[in-house]
């Protein structure tokens, strides 16, 4: 009987031995969270601290771009922001390395202090909740808190179109405290060790453009109330130009080049020259529109503006060229002032009636002939000066924004530099 009191005793004592530690860190845990929920003292309206500024530290990282609306001026991304900043009055000791960080419960964010940071060129923006909400909220040891959100926003990118499509857009996100001057929190980019500012996921394509940079800028701005911290992150997006060469370079360009056929067609043909000017012109107007109809009604001439618009003198200078080569052809040539004789021409009885009448067409169409002639010249003429004027056109027009595209490439990269 002593002997199984014994037993039994040994056991309970072994027992008490491996599951003490146990206990007392689940113990230790459980006091940890306590500590955080239950913070007795702990006001949520008032500032980390009350002597210094409280530095708040902001990270992006884009998921996707969506629509790039020029007739809005407005864009739409998709994107995580992240906050970091120290509250000691949430510093705790950590019973373990384990727990020298921890994920806060759901709803812990509506407890506790948080920046009251907005984006100041916002038009709409919403949470995530699918399938749960998209929040997270971490705590430090040291007192350190690191809030993340997924957001997609709609956001005001003031345009300047005039080098459009061969354009390079300034699009900005803005972070901006919205009752907090600078004296109670400053703003700055994202520290961390292999991480930067603004990270962008895989999925990096636009429609119609390509980000090639971006930049990251200090918009601290003073109101009435005072200074207020602000931060941008600028993205630099090159429009790709492979949708407009084929949808309205390449056609508009065959077009004119229709519109030189009418050089090499009969004179006489009248229905067919007329026709093809008549199409050329209605065609290129129709395209003009179709090109400029997503576009908002500035009061500047664009890339686009000045190439349709060339392209339209160019078709309807091409049917002009037929109505002056029409009226040089039935155009007699002027007439020669004639010398008096100096005889009195004595009418000749024996000149016949039928060669005056010979003589009579022999003249006209030695007339016509020369009136043909010279309509033909001018055919030629068009035939040469219409290309060489285009190609001149175009090298002109190429050099001109083209070129400054490739600059606006590079002085995004100089400014990221700076």
């Amino acid at each position: 009987m002593e002997l199984n009191v014994g037993a039994v005793c040994f056991v309970v004592r072994i027992l008490f031995v491996l599951f003490q530690p146990a206990e007392q860190l689940k113990t230790k845990s459980k006091s940890v969270q306590d500590t955080l929920v239950n913070l007795k003292n702990y006001q949520k309206q008032d500032p980390p601290s009350a002597d210094r500024a409280t530095i708040v530290q902001l990270g992006i990282r884009v998921n996707s771009f969506y629509s790039i609306n020029e007739g809005t001026m407005d864009y739409m991304v998709s994107f995580y922001l992240r906050q970091k900043w120290n509250d000691p009055r949430l510093a705790y000791k950590s019973p373990s390395p384990r727990y020298d960080t921890i994920k806060l419960g759901h709803g812990t964010w509506t407890q506790i202090w948080l920046p009251d940071t907005f984006f100041r060129n916002e038009k709409k923006a919403n949470f995530h909740d699918v399938t749960v909400e998209n929040r997270m909220l971490r705590l430090n040891c040291n007192g350190t808190l690191w809030y993340v959100t997924k957001i997609s926003a709609t956001f005001s990118c003031p345009m300047e179109l005039q080098n459009y499509p061969l354009d390079t857009q300034k699009c900005p996100i803005t972070i901006e405290s919205f009752g907090y001057t600078s004296d109670t929190m400053s703003f700055d980019w994202w520290q961390e060790e292999n991480e930067v500012p603004v990270e962008f996921g895989l999925n990096r394509q636009l429609p119609q453009f390509t980000l090639i940079d971006h930049s990251l800028k200090d918009c601290s701005q003073n109101y009435t109330a005072g200074l207020y911290p602000c931060r941008e992150v600028i993205f630099f997006l090159q429009r790709d130009i492979g949708f407009f060469l084929i949808q309205v370079y390449v056609p508009s360009i065959l077009i004119v080049i229709l519109s030189w056929v009418s050089f090499w067609i009969n004179i006489e043909s009248s229905p067919a020259r007329v026709s093809i000017g008549l199409l050329t012109v209605l065609t290129t107007t129709t395209m003009s529109a179709g090109a400029r109809a997503s576009l908002p009604r500035v009061s500047y001439i664009k890339a686009i503006d000045v190439w349709m618009i060339i392209c339209l003198i160019f078709v309807f200078t091409s049917l002009i060229e037929y109505a002056i080569v029409n009226v040089m052809s039935r155009k007699p040539p002027p007439k020669k002032k004639a010398t008096p004789p100096a005889v009195p021409a004595v009418p000749q009885p024996e000149v016949e009636k039928k060669d005056l009448c010979k003589c009579i067409k022999d003249s006209k169409k030695s007339t016509e002939t020369d009136g043909k002639k010279r309509a033909q010249n001018i055919d030629k003429l068009s035939r040469q000066c219409f290309p060489l004027a285009f190609i001149l056109f175009n090298i002109i027009y190429w050099t001109a924004y083209a070129i400054p595209a490739q600059w606006a490439h590079s002085s995004a990269t100089e400014e990221k530099a700076t």
